[in-house]
């Protein structure tokens, strides 16, 4: 046992810097061969030169060992702290700035969120063609806005009538879907270009009307379309 224990401890030692979580068990191996093998030796009255070398070993392996794997473990945490930290300090910065982006344009004019390019091409702000059987509410007025969308990224875009909220004088109003094509979904493929309308129910004194375009559900990016 005293040979074994000094062999086991002696390898354990050498591969120690490199083998080290592997070599814990071998160490505590070696240790306790060397510690028996002391215990009978001595009662025997034997010489223990080997086994005391064997303990000496693995006691040093062991402890190289464990050091290791603490260091190891130590910096892993740490790097994965960081790692962590960037990320999500990443992503709050990702966040902050699509929170923040709103545009503000006229009818006739455009502006991009994420890969699509929005222009709001005209307005009827009394709009009368809707089915004869629709009901408008009194002091009310339908709003007809036409838009054109493009894809400018590297991926199909989908846009509807409800990525668009209407609000006059900033209260919210309702969509109206009594017309033909009262509603559109378009997907638009890279390059293309997509047309729609879409309705809203607006009091007709009102003096401030605002289209939102906002296709994000990730953010509160938007565009802020202005009827004069």
């Amino acid at each position: 046992m005293g040979i074994a224990s000094f062999v086991i401890g002696l390898i354990c030692l050498i591969l120690s810097p490199f083998l080290s979580i592997f070599l814990i068990l071998p160490s505590i191996l070696a240790l306790i061969l060397g510690i028996v093998d002391t215990v009978i030796k001595s009662k025997k009255k034997q010489p223990k030169g080997l086994s005391i070398a064997g303990i000496v070993l693995s006691t040093i392996a062991l402890a190289i060992c464990i050091l290791i794997v603490v260091f190891a473990v130590y910096v892993y945490n740490n790097a994965s702290d960081a790692i962590t930290n960037s990320l999500s300090n990443l992503e709050d910065e990702i966040k902050s700035e699509l929170q923040a982006q709103e545009i503000n344009c006229n009818v006739g004019e455009s502006a991009t969120l994420g890969d699509v390019k929005v222009t709001l091409t005209s307005v009827d702000k009394d709009f009368k063609d809707y089915y004869s059987f629709a009901s408008v509410e009194d002091g009310c007025k339908i709003l007809k806005a036409n838009f054109e969308f493009e894809n400018f990224g590297d991926y199909t875009e989908h846009v509807s009538s409800s990525d668009f909220e209407c609000y006059a004088d900033k209260f919210s109003c309702d969509r109206f879907s009594s017309v033909e094509n009262g509603y559109f979904s378009e997907s638009i493929a890279v390059g293309k270009k997509a047309a729609g309308s879409i309705y809203f129910e607006v009091p007709s004194d009102a003096k401030d009307i605002e289209i939102e375009f906002d296709d994000n559900a990730y953010s509160d990016g938007k565009i802020i379309f202005n009827i004069d």
